[in-house]
């Protein structure tokens, strides 16, 4: 004897507020509180170990795919270990571990220039030897600065977002352009800003092609699905629910994809970060040369987007790379005037970030 359709809808009806309950109680912790540090907050006749970690602060503010925050550290003595957290490991989107790494590099460059900007010079280790951490940072009060310390920099940290906005047709100046590439680079990073008309109609082909394959991937629409559900991209609380069964449940893959050609269509210079080797170092400082140009722009009143659907599909990717420069493809963004956005997307309390 069959079931009825009444009762599959029920059953059905069920297990999708099933899904949302459970969704909803197993949300982390995040709020917007954590952009609220101030810089006279500082303790400046506190501990070390209080001074170190009120640094920390900045660094949580990076960027991140998916806003995975993947990052741990801790602390000993004058010295910040920073440790990738592969919960935040993108499995699908990210196999290769190439975004994570570029994730860390980001809340690395944060902490360096929060360092300088309070006086202290370091000497970074990258993948120290007989230890797990991705980078060793060794802080030292009232040195010489290994660079040269802007306010503009440090302060961006707080204004800096990732704008989805549609940017305005208003070109960039090309000084402006060449500042960006000249200051943001690290060693072994190199930092192309493009206006070509040609070449933005081949990258948004590729864009929209890895957007076609990507969401025809249930694995990959899931994961998707999983960290809008975290609450961390943006909407949260019902409306995380909300757009994570959107996004698992319908066929939104069309939609993104009109969306995605849009925005790039509209953006006035398209960004590439390549590097010379592509292992984990190389990684880490593509990271951190990143945020910097994301931080110098945002010192610019420009608007800044990563594009990484292109590198996270094989076959786009190899393509992309066909187009640009010989070295190892990074990360690729948008660059531009956009209307500035409403808010910030969350962060986890700082005392969810140390290494246990």
């Amino acid at each position: 004897m069959g079931v009825s359709a009444a009762k599959v809808a029920v059953i059905c009806l069920f297990l999708i507020l099933g899904m949302a309950l459970a969704g909803f109680l197993m949300q982390p912790k995040g709020s917007l509180e954590a952009w609220e540090v101030k810089e006279s907050h500082f303790p400046s006749k506190g501990t070390s170990e209080d001074k170190l970690v009120f640094l920390l602060n900045y660094a949580i503010l990076a960027p991140s795919s998916h806003n995975s925050q993947p990052w741990k550290f801790n602390l000993s003595g004058n010295v910040i270990r920073l440790f990738a957290d592969r919960s935040g490991w993108l499995q699908v989107a990210d196999a290769d571990q190439r975004e994570l790494h570029i994730s860390l590099g980001c809340a690395l460059e944060n902490l360096l220039v929060a360092a300088e900007h309070f006086g202290y010079s370091y000497r970074v280790i990258y993948l120290p030897e007989n230890e797990d951490s991705v980078a060793s940072i060794n802080l030292i009060p009232n040195g010489e600065p290994s660079l040269y310390p802007d306010t503009a920099i440090f302060q961006a940290i707080l204004t800096r977002h990732t704008n989805r906005l549609p940017y305005q047709s208003r070109p960039v100046p090309e000084g402006a352009i060449k500042t960006l590439q000249n200051r943001s680079a690290k060693e072994g990073v190199r930092i192309y800003l493009i206006s070509d008309s040609g070449f933005k109609n081949k990258f948004c082909e590729l864009v929209v092609s890895a957007d076609q394959i990507q969401y025809s991937d249930v694995d990959y629409k899931s994961e998707l699905g999983h960290w809008l559900g975290q609450g961390m991209m943006g909407p949260t609380g019902i409306q995380a629910l909300i757009a994570q069964m959107n996004v698992v449940l319908l066929d939104v893959g069309p939609e993104q994809t009109r969306n995605d050609a849009e925005l790039v269509n509209s953006t006035p210079v398209l960004g590439f970060i390549i590097s010379e080797k592509n292992d984990r170092e190389a990684q880490i400082r593509a990271g951190q040369a990143f945020e910097r140009l994301w931080l110098e722009a945002t010192a610019m009143n420009l608007s800044v987007h990563p594009m990484s659907q292109a590198l996270e599909v094989p076959e786009t990717k190899a393509k992309l790379a066909e187009l640009l420069p010989g070295g190892y493809l990074q990360q690729a963004f948008l660059l531009g005037f956009a209307e500035p956005v409403a808010k910030h997307t969350p962060r986890r309390p700082l005392e969810e970030a140390f290494a246990k």
